[in-house]
């Protein structure tokens, strides 16, 4: 470090397990929201930055910063990409090429690919097929209207509503098939990630390993079976939008281009490992989140079902999603949701030299520097300067209207001037590719339950103490604290 001498929080680890908070308020007390903290964990170094003035230098540089050595740390202890693939995630030499002449940046990959198939048509059509599994999938279940069915647990109850039709719509139908026990197999091995992070051994943790090993034994099957009996080229114009073997064409994309990279089926299976967590471990949360805000406060709840109605294409009655967007209420409930229950991280390296954040400290190279979604969410210093009616309530307490712009005849959602407190996706251009389609399936699915089923909690004092579980920080969307009881009944008709 040079240019100015930071505040040091020994004992802290951005991969410690459930023991430490590093965003708690009275760590924020004690150092500000004004310079960064250099934090160490026994070798392991890194600088946590706070300032909205340095998070912006930050994400105004990607040019010359990168997320690669964060990106093989997870590749290698979550996802278990053997070693000789590591290179492509952490490769720094912009000439180091493989002997095909592809360049070794594994985000080129992630970039390229993700922004074109999740966004614009193919996005729409990947959302309109979680919808409609996901209602296939609602009305199957032995729900009645003439009887209420309690779910005691309503968390987990999402978890096996929600996973498999992401799964179905994203990567197609024949993995649920050939592998039925893939949704349980993740949501133990989600439970494990820190443990990974920590590095714990086989010893220590032998189911862990045993369920990664399963996952990844059952998601090779998998794609070798989709390799025979469909065409991963074909996701270009001409090709299908869907089939039941690779399923879209985003992981048809994904297959050519990991196989023109080289990789081996091993290290793809850790990469659609990859994805399933990344399309899964954040999003249901998230989901149940947003549902539950909603049975908490019935009014909320009546205004949000105004809003959704409105979404309803008249000649169906299917939903219209881009609709979703211009809904000011879904979208400001949706992003208070995230900015509480979100707790990742944005990381970013100086690799080939210095980073000044600004006139009065610079980070050495090769320093990692980190931003917590959870510190951002709590700045209010920063908040009512960006926009001050944003506090009008105080930070701590959710407030669905708190994203609104509110003139004489309407309200209008807006996160304009908020790009270094509302962080749940990141930030700049390594901002989550993937936010448009998880915000679908959050609005949609609260969507789909009430328009198939009267809800209703079971025990609404009880739900309202249920808390977002801090144990879990930094690794993304909180579970919650405690189990919650759920109600449903067939609408009649």
């Amino acid at each position: 470090m040079e240019h100015g001498e930071l505040p040091s929080q020994h004992g802290v680890s951005p991969v410690s397990t459930r023991s430490r908070d590093v965003t708690n308020k009275c760590f924020i007390k004690r150092w500000g929201y004004l310079s960064p903290i250099a934090v160490r964990a026994g070798s392991f170094k890194f600088t946590m930055i706070v300032n909205p003035n340095h998070i912006r230098t930050i994400l105004r540089s990607s040019k010359t910063l990168t997320n690669r050595p964060m990106m093989a740390f997870v590749m290698e202890k979550w996802f278990s990409t053997p070693k000789e693939y590591l290179r492509f995630y952490a490769a720094h030499d912009p000439s180091a090429s493989t002997p095909g002449g592809m360049v070794e940046h594994m985000h080129d990959f992630q970039v390229k690919v993700s922004l074109k198939y999740l966004s614009g048509k193919h996005l729409l059509e990947m959302s309109e097929r979680y919808i409609a599994i996901l209602k296939r999938r609602l009305v199957k279940l032995e729900i009645q209207p003439d009887s209420w069915v309690e779910i005691s647990n309503f968390y987990t109850w999402l978890q096996d509503q929600v996973t498999p039709s992401i799964i179905e719509a994203m990567m197609g139908s024949r993995i649920l098939e050939i592998y039925p026990g893939i949704v349980e197999d993740f949501w133990k091995f989600e439970h494990q990630v820190a443990n990974y992070s920590r590095g714990l051994p086989c010893w220590m943790i032998p189911s862990a390993y045993k369920t990664r090993e399963r996952l990844l034994a059952n998601i090779k099957a998998w794609n070798r079976l989709a390799n025979c009996e469909s065409d991963y080229t074909q996701h270009g114009g001409e090709g299908p939008e869907w089939d039941e073997f690779f399923g879209t064409k985003f992981i048809k994309a994904r297959e050519d281009y990991l196989r023109e990279y080289g990789m081996n089926e091993d290290a793809i299976a850790s990469e659609h490992l990859g994805l399933i967590f990344g399309s899964n471990a954040n999003v249901v949360p998230a989901v149940f989140w947003y549902i539950l805000e909603s049975f908490k406060d019935l009014e909320l709840q009546e205004k949000l079902k105004t809003e959704l109605e409105d979404c309803s294409k008249p000649e169906t009655g299917d939903f219209d999603i881009p609709k979703f967007s211009t809904k000011p209420l879904l979208q400001s409930t949706y992003a208070e949701v995230l900015r509480l229950c979100v707790t990742t991280t944005t990381t970013r390296t100086n690799e080939d030299a210095n980073f000044k954040l600004g006139p009065d400290y610079t980070i050495g190279k090769d320093m990692t520097m980190t931003i917590f979604s959870s510190v951002t969410a709590y700045n209010r210093q920063a908040w009512g300067a960006a926009r001050p009616e944003s506090i009008a309530k105080p930070l701590d307490e959710f407030w669905p209207e708190r994203f609104l712009r509110k003139n004489k005849t309407e309200a209008n959602f807006s996160l304009e001037g908020l790009t270094e407190c509302w962080m749940p996706y990141g930030g700049g251009q390594r901002m989550c590719p993937g936010r448009h389609f998880a915000k679908n399936v959050i609005i949609g699915t609260l969507g789909l339950l009430l328009e198939l089923f009267e809800c209703e909690l079971v025990d609404v004092r009880q739900a309202k103490r249920v808390k977002p579980d801090t144990k879990w920080v930094p690794y993304g969307t909180l579970p919650p604290t405690n189990k919650v009881a759920m109600r449903l009944r067939k609408r009649a008709g």
